[in-house]
C-alpha cells in the first residue's frame, strides 16, 4: 500500500454519496436493492428541511419540492 494513502472510513464513502430526492413525506429504506446486502427497513420522514439520515446504512433522503 502507498504510504501516502488514506483509506477511507465507510461513514466517509457514505457521505459522498448525494441525497437521493424522492417524492412524498415517507421513505422505506432497505439500504441496497438486494435483500442479501440491505438491512431491516427503515420509514423516514422527510418533513425537515434538512436530509434526512438511515440509522442504519447512513443514506439521506430529502423530499422533492414541487413548485
Amino acid at each position: 500500500m502507498d504510504a501516502g494513502y488514506k483509506q477511507e472510513s465507510p461513514m466517509e464513502l457514505i457521505n459522498e454519496v448525494p441525497p437521493i430526492k424522492v417524492e412524498g413525506r415517507i421513505v422505506a429504506c432497505e439500504g441496497d436493492n438486494d435483500p442479501a446486502l440491505g438491512h431491516p427497513i427503515e420509514f423516514i420522514c422527510l418533513d425537515l428541511k434538512e436530509p434526512a439520515v438511515c440509522k442504519y446504512c447512513g443514506l439521506r433522503y430529502v423530499q422533492e419540492q414541487h413548485h
